[in-house]
């Protein structure tokens, strides 16, 4: 996520740049499904609570949800340019709730049939709402595209639109990467032949979201026809289309947008092709640990201890950047933000200790005099 926030979707020639398209559309989606990972971790892995023990982690989860969206909110003020997920990610905590009591197979099940029939309800809605009102009054009337902010507050009814249909998360189809990530989370991941499974499964799927995707941008009249339904010319659409940037041009009033790979139009062919690179980056870090050690490992494991100090962290480095009128080159800011990621992580896993923000989090998600309740 890093790589992306810094890095220009292209390079100085124009060409899309390598280490961002590694990225782009993509990283989120890790994110969101490592989400929904911890949450089937934090309420009995592949057996899921029951009775008292889910009830309390249910309450625990929806505070979890709420000071979230407050820190999101927080985010929103710092005004970098970078779509803040921490609002979208508290909705979808909230969505889990009805659904940690279900199996491995009932939530692949509603995942899967989350991942293609999600892009299409949405670009129904939007499409929709488009013919309405017009497809330049509905573009200049939302709030589309920026992170949540408290000024949002004051008009809840555009914002709740923003979180669930036409906000860079919409919730309304990022929920089936979270509830991917509750699937796999109620798996024995400490097997090698589940995590082999991981592996294969998403890269079969990322592959042939690939060739797919691929296929569709090589079509004669691709680039021409997205051009004329967004009004931009071909060379600066092709760019578009590959790099994801800006995304305001991507959701179109045409069936296409459906088949699209570009990252983050949230398309059916986009939405596989991220949630099977999630699920083979997933798998493979399974697979490596044993192989390569946990003391080399240190130092990523330990930035697994606190990703949301360090997200909230880059976040705050980019805004001081900003203030203070540095204009460090995309290459040596990327090193230190990552080197300062891993120091930090090292620094977590050798001190056993939760980042600042996760044990503000944890504690205050105990709420009412709770005691901790065991879980795996």
């Amino acid at each position: 996520m890093i790589t992306v926030h810094v890095l220009d979707p292209a390079t100085a020639d124009g060409a899309p740049h390598p280490a961002f398209l590694s990225f782009a559309g993509r990283a989120s989606v890790l994110f969101v499904l490592l989400a929904g990972v911890g949450l089937a971790l934090s309420t009995g892995g592949a057996t899921p609570a029951t009775g008292a023990r889910r009830a309390t982690l249910r309450r625990r989860i929806a505070r979890r949800a709420g000071l979230l969206f407050v820190l999101g909110l927080a985010c929103g003020t710092l005004g970098v340019p970078v779509a803040v997920i921490l609002c979208h990610y508290a909705l979808l905590f909230l969505l889990a709730l009805p659904l940690l009591g279900l199996r491995a197979r009932t939530l692949g099940v509603i995942a899967g049939a989350w991942l293609v029939l999600g892009p299409v309800l949405v670009f129904a809605v939007v499409a929709a709402a488009q013919a309405a009102v017009g497809r330049q009054e509905f573009f200049v009337g939302g709030r589309l595209w920026l992170s949540p902010g408290p000024a949002d507050l004051l008009r809840p009814g555009l914002l709740l639109a923003d979180l669930t249909v036409t906000g860079y998360y919409p919730v309304l189809s990022w929920g089936a990467f979270l509830v991917l990530g509750l699937a796999l989370g109620r798996l024995p991941l400490d097997r090698p032949r589940v995590a082999a499974g991981i592996l294969g499964g998403g890269a079969a799927a990322w592959a042939a979201a690939g060739v797919v995707g691929a296929a569709v941008l090589r079509a004669p009249g691709t680039v021409g026809r997205v051009a004329a339904a967004i009004g931009t010319d071909p060379v600066e659409t092709a760019l578009t289309l590959r790099t994801g940037e800006p995304r305001l041009a991507l959701l179109i009033p045409d069936p296409l947008w459906l088949a699209l790979p570009t990252p983050h139009s949230g398309s059916v062919v986009a939405a596989v092709l991220a949630a099977g690179w999630a699920c083979a980056v997933l798998g493979a870090c399974l697979l490596a640990r044993p192989l390569v050690g946990h003391a080399a490992l240190r130092p990523l494991v330990g930035a697994g201890r606190i990703p949301l100090t360090l997200y909230v962290g880059h976040l705050v480095v980019l805004a001081l950047v900003d203030a203070t009128g540095l204009d460090p080159a995309d290459g040596a800011l990327l090193a230190a933000l990552v080197v300062l990621s891993l120091a930090a992580g090292l620094a977590a896993e050798l001190s056993g200790r939760r980042g600042p923000l996760e044990a503000v989090m944890a504690r205050l998600s105990r709420a009412g005099g709770e005691r901790a309740v065991a879980g795996r």
